[in-house]
């Protein structure tokens, strides 16, 4: 018998899936490890050491590390792997509240609120102020007022007052917010609390028994949408942090407060505008070299891989809402996921952009959270029709959601119900996660060809953003509904036809990519690894200058676009 059909029979740990395993009440080590050998019987291969709702013990105390030591032995001698996650419950970067107890790492947000000239005054704590004619989302006449302006010279005109405010405090975040994602001062905070403390306490049991570190949903803000975001006015406030007006003018030599007039609303009524596009540019550039960099460079000096996923991936205005390109973070994970919860959701594009980027920057492991939302009544049949498409579209490590320590108190409400113990199916689900395994092993053989690259559109939606652009996730001007729309069609065209696809993010183009020969004369588009030879351009508003001179030089070399 050869390898291969040796390792078929019987794959690895490194091809089975692991699941959050909720760390959600009183842990004790005998039950904690006793939970270990059950997931071995299940077919599993390893887990995530999860703190979920109900959690007791001390998070980050020394019983906390102690039990986690104790689990990542256990595993290893079971051949499972033990991987930690990096928050008290989630969005990750605040350590539980620990991080923003201080009040200069707490997210903040500009906020606009339009007051009439006759009910205005200065006041101590206003960022800039501009009196205009405000008709809808749309002004005209605007000019900008300081607290020695006299009143007469704007009476009858609407003022537009910009004011720094913090997100409010929630009891989620144990009664703190959020973090400043863009702010790298807090993320070096975060780290030290929870990432060093790990490798203070865990030893060399980094990179070894314990294999990596799970970040899950963080974001870096919301942009005009209210969001998760409990302050009044909601949707009249982008996120914002201290260097932002710096940094702007050093990326585009103009002044950021200037422009907050055309980046909240539409001047004269055009919906497309520069400025929110290079306001958008700017918080992705600040969340990924301030947050989502030296959370990757920490993990790659100590041994470890980082997974995870960001926060609402489902569609252009919510990856734009909350994080921005959802294929740009992907470069700063070395085992790069996606969040795909309950039964029904059939999101073919989220994890076509993860497998695109993977393939462009060689990564082999791309990890979907999946199962999740749903309830006790899901069978294996369900088991089976959401893994198979997402093993499909080249997901190979399955996280489950969640199999829980305990049912008590409040972790009972917690869903789905259990995949462990609490299942009466538990020990025929061998034959779900074996099934999974032997199909990721056999097709992580060979390298795809995929000759098909679209570009990605998200940046049309960065130039429409604003108030009135979106509430929650949902888009709100027919411009973008049409967008949306029109990119999952074209998905589903090409699906349908069976015809295999990238998506191109223009930022990554713009680095990645040159122009080459096959052996026979044929034109290629190369994109870091991967490389086409088409190119299809779906519905844009607007396009980088790089990415059409790159399509021009494309086709002039004889590639079709």
């Amino acid at each position: 018998m050869n390898e291969l059909a040796s390792h078929f029979i019987n794959p690895s740990a490194a091809y089975r899936g692991k699941p959050f395993w909720s760390w959600n009440g009183d842990l004790k080590e005998d039950e904690l490890i006793r939970q270990v050998h059950v997931m071995k019987e299940m077919g599993l291969g390893g887990f995530f050491m999860h703190s979920r709702t109900g959690l007791i013990t001390e998070y980050l105390g020394d019983e906390w590390f102690r039990l986690t030591n104790a689990c990542a032995d256990e595993a290893e001698k079971l051949g499972l792997e033990a991987w930690l996650y990096d928050e008290d419950r989630w969005p990750s970067g605040t350590a539980g509240g620990m991080v923003t107890a201080n009040p200069d790492f707490q997210l903040r947000y500009m906020k606009l609120t339009p007051i009439p000239a006759e009910s205005f005054a200065w006041s101590e704590g206003i960022t800039a102020a501009f009196a205009c004619a405000l008709d809808g989302y749309s002004y005209s006449g605007l000019r900008r007022i300081t607290g020695d302006t006299p009143p007469a010279s704007y009476a009858g005109a609407t003022v537009l007052v910009f004011e720094i405010e913090p997100m409010a405090p929630s009891s989620f975040y144990n009664g703190n917010t959020y973090v400043d994602t863009m702010n790298l001062a807090a993320t070096e905070h975060y780290i030290a609390i929870t990432h060093d403390r790990y490798k203070q306490r865990c030893g060399d049991r980094l990179g070894k028994s314990i294999q990596g570190v799970f970040t899950d949903e963080p974001h870096r803000g919301s942009v005009f949408t209210g969001f998760s975001v409990p302050n009044a006015d909601r949707l009249w406030m982008t996120p914002w942090t201290a260097a932002l007006p710096e940094k702007y003018a050093e990326l585009f030599g103009e002044d950021l407060i200037e422009k907050l007039p055309e980046l909240f609303l539409r001047p004269e009524g055009r919906a497309v505008s520069p400025i929110k596009w290079r306001y958008m540019e700017l918080m992705q550039q600040l969340f990924l070299d301030n947050f989502a960099r030296p959370l990757y460079e920490w993990c790659g000096a100590n041994g470890m891989r980082l997974t995870g996923h960001v926060l609402h991936e489902d569609s252009l205005t919510a990856q734009t809402a909350m994080q921005g390109s959802l294929m740009r973070f992907y470069e700063y994970m070395h085992d790069p996921g996606v969040d795909v919860l309950s039964e029904s959701n059939r999101n073919y594009v989220v994890v076509k952009q993860l497998t695109s980027a993977a393939r462009q920057l060689g990564q082999t492991w791309l990890l979907s959270e999946l199962y999740g939302c749903t309830g006790w009544q899901m069978n294996f049949r369900s088991h089976k029709e959401v893994g198979d498409w997402q093993a499909l579209f080249g997901i190979n490590l399955r996280c489950h959601h969640l199999s829980w320590y305990t049912m008590e108190g409040e972790a009972k409400r917690d869903f789905p119900g259990s995949i462990l113990h609490q299942s009466a199916w538990w020990r025929d689900y061998e034959y779900v996660e074996s099934y999974y395994a032997r199909l990721g092993l056999l097709l992580n053989q060979g390298k795809p060809r995929c000759d098909v690259l679209v570009l990605n559109p998200i940046e049309s939606l960065w130039c429409q953003i604003g108030v009135g652009w979106a509430s929650d996730l949902s888009p709100l001007t027919p411009e973008i509904q049409k967008l949306e729309a029109e990119y999952a069609e074209l998905s589903t065209w090409l699906l349908g036809e069976h015809i295999d696809y990238d998506y191109g993010d223009e930022e990554m183009i713009g680095r990645l990519s040159s122009i080459e020969q096959d052996a026979g004369g044929q034109a290629l588009l190369r994109v870091g690894q991967a490389t086409y030879l088409t190119v299809v351009v779906g519905q844009m508003t607007t396009m980088r200058s790089s990415t059409l001179r790159l399509l021009e030089a494309f086709a002039d070399a004889g590639g079709s676009v």
